[in-house]
């Protein structure tokens, strides 16, 4: 693995679509996105699974109410469906939250407790003004693609 410093944010974006697009397998590490075209699909995920969660559990109620259990209780209609909607829209916050909550630790591929790049020196910088890109696999071609993009620092780190 080989662990790339560089001065500001434009130059660590230029890098790691240089990388990119030359076929290495590269992540970013910096203290704030470094594209605001990349889009996290968690609130997608979200929105999907609190929208069934919510039609399942409305579903559910309506059909124990008017297939499965029929019970004439005061003279109520068999679907009464405002008393449904409480319940419908406590389970879609409980399958959005559930499903947000899953789907940011398998994006984020966590729980991850140890990565070799942590290794690297000046790394706990990229928390607060570092950019840096990590290159995993085979790197053969990465020494002289860095060449052109003038980096601030390059350091092998084992795998």
């Amino acid at each position: 693995m080989i662990l790339v410093s560089f001065a500001d944010r434009d130059a660590m974006v230029h890098a790691f679509r240089t990388l990119r697009d030359a076929g290495l397998a590269a992540e970013t590490y910096s203290p704030m996105p470094p594209d605001e075209a990349d889009r996290s699909p968690i609130p997608l995920l979200m929105l999907l699974f609190g929208l069934l969660g919510a039609f399942g559990s409305f579903a559910m109620q309506a059909y124990a109410t008017t297939l499965g259990y029929k019970l004439d209780v005061g003279g109520r209609p068999n679907l009464a469906w405002p008393s449904y909607v409480p319940c419908a829209f406590e389970t879609g916050v409980l399958f959005a939250i559930g499903a947000g909550f899953l789907a940011y630790f398998a994006i984020n591929r966590l729980p991850h407790l140890y990565d070799p790049v942590d290794e690297g020196a000046g790394f706990d910088a990229a928390t607060r003004d570092g950019w840096f890109v990590a290159i995993r696999g085979d790197t053969r071609k990465a020494p002289a693609l860095l060449e052109d993009l003038r980096p601030t620092s390059v350091e092998a780190l084992p795998e």
